[in-house]
């Protein structure tokens, strides 16, 4: 792949991708997890807070943390101020600082814990429904360029009547009627966004028939299965890349759509869409909730257009 930017582009969606697949891995803190509501909620980015560790491992969360001189720990959360015996504290290592990069949500939870783990519902939706969508769209469009006459003009018109369909009223009907979950969202996805990638294939599996080499292979007597695949297809690469491509920076956008307005996957899981939805109603007093999302968001779909044309370059 030639060319700074769809490098820059294919790097920053294997970063993603790398990232969400290696989240079981790293240290990280449960995205779900909401461990203090009062001291954790809605910190800024690179906030250290005050923590005392016990015997069992826990931490306790405070405002302020005071050593007492038998040993023990004062903690202040709000107003009010509780200790905690010197034999409940941990001994090596008694107070800690845990930092929250990302910052924290409304609710005490670890945005970048919650990033990480919604870039594998959001890249694992859109991946999947591009990879749908494409397959699906390929499959019409071949039969249909290749079969033409009365099964061309049926296939198309199929096609034209889905395409006039609004995709996001359609896809909050669907969803709204089905049980949501990753698997329906996929399905719901890659079901809708078939249509452009059917009639682009149509159009290179027309111009491929036309030619001599078709003709050869039809007088050898190869199959239309096997004309399809190994002499046709080839040539519909290029279409077929730059559409997954690009479906890929849309399946995401669709995803978190869907999960902004609460027809995503359910929760405790977390994707983009969701958080971005988290932090909606506080732009103004607590805008990271939802900007590291939306930058993420914004990164794979350009990326994804990057991606896009230098497949167009190169094949």
């Amino acid at each position: 792949m030639r060319g700074f930017g769809p490098r820059l582009g294919l790097a920053i969606l294997a970063a993603f991708c790398l990232l969400a697949l290696a989240a079981p891995l790293l240290p990280l803190r449960d995205p779900a997890a909401q461990p203090d509501g009062l001291v954790l909620r809605s910190l800024p980015p690179w906030t250290r807070v005050d923590a005392v560790r016990l015997r069992d491992g826990s931490l306790r969360y405070a405002h302020e943390v005071r050593v007492e001189a038998d040993g023990g720990r004062s903690l202040r959360r709000g107003d009010a101020w509780t200790r905690i015996a010197p034999e409940a504290v941990a001994q090596d290592h008694p107070d800690a600082h845990p930092l929250f990069v990302l910052g924290t949500d409304a609710y005490g939870r670890d945005l970048a814990s919650r990033l990480v783990w919604g870039a594998r519902v959001s890249l694992a939706a859109g991946i999947l429904a591009a990879a749908m969508a494409v397959a699906l769209g390929g499959v019409i469009g071949l039969t249909a360029g290749l079969a033409g006459g009365a099964v061309d003009e049926t296939l198309m018109r199929i096609t034209d009547a889905a395409l006039s369909i609004p995709r996001l009223f359609l896809l909050v009907l669907l969803a709204a009627l089905f049980r949501p979950s990753l698997g329906t969202i996929v399905l719901l996805i890659g079901s809708t966004t078939w249509m452009p990638a059917a009639r682009l294939v149509r159009a290179e599996a027309q111009s491929a028939r036309a030619r001599d080499f078709v003709a050869a292979a039809r007088a050898l007597g190869c199959s239309p299965l096997r004309i399809a695949a190994r002499h046709v297809l080839p040539h519909a690469t290029t279409v077929l890349g730059v559409e997954a491509a690009l479906r890929l920076g849309q399946s995401v956008l669709v995803e978190a759509s869907l999960s902004f307005l609460g027809l995503g996957v359910p929760p405790p899981l977390a994707s983009w869409g969701s958080l971005i939805a988290d932090g909606r109603d506080r732009i103004l007093d607590a805008w990271w909730i939802a900007a590291w999302p939306g930058i993420a968001i914004v990164l794979v779909v350009v990326a994804a257009s990057l991606v896009a044309d230098g497949v167009r370059e190169g094949l």
